[in-house]
């Protein structure tokens, strides 16, 4: 039976959870504790509290001059042990660096994280001068760029409509799909072809195709993905399209997934 203690202690779990996950968004690693308490909706003296017992543990540091809080060296050891232990990125990170040497351009892998977004959990990057650079952890809406179409389209569609309404697109740049009909049809492209494209509609001069990788139920468990800026002159977006869609059926079978069976 639960007791006091414990259900007291779930909130402030919860809660530090929500302040680490903050605090790793590239937008707010390196945030006051005013703004802290606002975005995340914790009180200001039990976020005071979790944020110096985090410090302790060196989860967390503060700047005493800027009077802000960002992420600890504590955190890189446990990131780099959870790499380790994680059989599937173990698995994954062969086929990206070999796809990053084939096509020269900078490869990565994203993991659902929520409801609503993706993140990067491995990369490989070319040795080039001239590359897209990203980093881990970064997170994406689902209805943005190639890596969201692709986790939209293979979701049920019942309930992808749903979430699509409910969240509405954020528009990025110019060239970002905010028209939910058309937005729609990406989809059903993605599942004709069996992989997503995005032309600079997340970030500017930045281009991209994504693939899934299923579990045994047929759900997207990850999409790899092949990044490339629009200026390059010999970008091929239909070879590393088919290239990425390669490397995800690979990997879905390595894993003992199962596509659906519409769209591969």
């Amino acid at each position: 039976m639960e007791n006091k203690k414990d259900r007291s202690e779930v909130p402030a779990l919860e809660s530090t959870i929500k302040i680490l996950e903050y605090l790793s968004r590239y937008n707010h690693r390196a945030s006051s504790l005013a703004d802290i308490c606002k975005d995340v909706n914790i009180n200001k003296s039990t976020c005071h509290r979790i944020l110096k017992v985090l410090e302790n543990h060196n989860y967390v540091v503060y700047n005493e001059n800027k009077k802000q809080y960002s992420l600890g060296s504590s955190l890189v050891v446990l990131g780099a042990r959870a790499s380790e232990y994680i059989d599937y990125l173990e698995l994954c990170k062969p086929h990206l660096k070999e796809l990053c040497e084939e096509t020269q351009q900078t490869v990565v892998l994203l993991e659902p994280t929520s409801n609503d977004r993706l993140m990067y959990v491995a990369k490989e990057e070319p040795h080039l001068t001239v590359r897209v650079t990203v980093s881990i952890g970064q997170r994406f809406p689902l209805t943005s760029a190639s890596f969201g179409k692709c986790y939209l389209a293979f979701m049920n569609e019942s309930r992808a409509d749903e979430f699509i309404q409910k969240s509405g697109i954020k528009q990025f740049t110019s060239k970002t799909i905010t028209n939910i009909e058309e937005f729609k049809q990406e989809l059903n492209n993605v599942r004709m072809k069996g992989y997503a494209e995005s032309y600079e509609e997340h970030t500017p001069g930045v281009c991209g195709v994504a693939a899934p990788i299923f579990n045994l139920h047929g759900e997207v468990k990850l999409v790899v993905s092949c990044l490339f800026l629009s200026s390059q002159p010999d970008a091929d977006a239909s070879f590393y399209g088919n290239k990425v869609l390669e490397v995800s059926r690979t990997l879905t079978n390595a894993m003992g997934g199962k596509p659906p069976i519409r769209g591969l």
